[in-house]
């Protein structure tokens, strides 16, 4: 849950809306960021990224599987030229289509904070633009109850 509570409002944010919107939020991220750093422009991950926009679930990740080759060389690339955000960038990728929404929404967003301005807004449009609670305190997560995100060590300290 870290990742979401390092986002501040924006976190509460996320924490609260209903999966589904989640996803979506993350979709969009996952495509600014690929699109942001030229990973849009490798065929397997644009497939991927546009399947994804189909509803298409994508099978498991397989290492012999042409867009985690792909992936694989473009994290060799960003290390041999010392490209942190193509590397992070990459990372974030595989996450995102494989794992968890949350963390995928998040972890693309601070990722883009460090190359654009615009993330915040961006990111509160991909969510749907609404309200903005407060700034989350610890009695927040600990009284938050979404079975999507993991709240035990707030609750445990907070009730």
């Amino acid at each position: 849950m870290s990742h979401l509570d390092g986002l501040e409002e924006l976190g509460a944010l996320i924490a609260v809306l209903p999966y589904e919107q989640v996803v979506e939020a993350a979709r969009k991220q996952l495509r600014r960021l690929a699109v942001e750093t030229g990973l849009n422009n490798y065929p397997e991950v644009k497939a991927a990224l546009d399947a994804w926009e189909r509803g298409v679930a994508l099978p498991r990740p397989d290492q012999t599987a042409p867009l985690a080759l792909r992936l694989r060389a473009v994290l060799a690339q960003a290390d041999t030229g010392r490209d942190v955000t193509r590397r992070r960038a990459a990372e974030k990728t595989a996450l995102g289509l494989w794992g968890s929404p949350y963390r995928s929404v998040c972890e693309s967003a601070q990722t883009r904070s460090h190359f654009t301005l615009d993330w915040r807004a961006d990111l509160h449009a991909d969510l749907g633009n609404p309200p903005l609670p407060p700034i989350p305190d610890d009695r927040f997560w600990g009284a938050l109850r979404n079975p999507a995100t993991d709240s035990s060590w707030y609750a445990a300290q907070y009730t």
